[in-house]
């Protein structure tokens, strides 16, 4: 029988190591992606009441990274009397009830972005030409983008259709960065800390038995 006074060592040695293995099992690390790709985008601006429009926009890239080479979204827009036209996806920044909250999707094979946007577009009107800027919020992916984060930027050029609807298709170009947090087991640290605690209960065993035997 192992008396009392190695118990009491024993026991807050097991509970170290247990501790030690959850906290390895726990760690994590940020991957960062960095990501710069060109598109050519179409952007169909439909009317819905007064200056308030819904508006579907498809991009197609050659370079994009990580086989990101498509995006769509659905968002919603505002049109001052100047031609300055601000981006939301949600309906009910613009007042509007009763519509689907945008969204915005990057993808290509097993990658996608999923995310949303605010931006900002000033057109002219006479010259039939428009430029924009804005934020792209990732929210999450799959394939390698699984449990992504990140704020990508984008700038864009466009040539304005005037419609019905209000047609620009221009060229965007978006950079940024992408975090994807990751679990890592730390094996090194983990194993020579067991290791330790290991040759600490041998140890202690093998005085108790000399003990006994002397």
């Amino acid at each position: 029988m192992i008396p009392n006074s190695l118990k009491a060592l024993l026991v807050p040695l097991a509970l170290t190591l247990v501790s030690v293995c959850s906290d390895a099992a726990r760690a994590t690390t940020q991957t960062i992606y960095p990501f710069t790709g060109n598109y050519r985008t179409t952007i169909n601006i439909i009317p819905i009441k007064d200056n308030v429009s819904q508006t579907f926009e498809v991009g197609v890239s050659d370079d994009a990274p990580y086989d990101l080479l498509r995006y769509e979204g659905l968002t919603y827009s505002v049109t001052d009397a100047e031609g300055n036209t601000t981006f939301n996806n949600n309906p009910e920044t613009f007042g509007l009830e009763g519509y689907p909250m945008g969204y915005l999707v990057l993808e290509g094979g097993a990658n996608k972005l999923f995310g949303t946007s605010d931006a900002s577009v000033s057109l002219d009107l006479e010259n039939l030409t428009g430029t924009g800027s804005g934020f792209i919020y990732i929210s999450g992916g799959e394939g390698i983008f699984e449990n992504a984060t990140g704020t990508l930027l984008f700038s864009e050029e466009d040539i304005v259709n005037p419609g019905p609807p209000i047609t620009l298709n221009g060229l965007a170009l978006v950079t940024g960065s992408i975090e994807v947090a990751q679990k890592v087991p730390e094996p090194t640290t983990t194993t020579v800390l067991v290791g330790m605690g290991a040759l600490g209960v041998v140890s202690l065993l093998r005085r108790y038995r000399l003990q006994v035997t002397g």
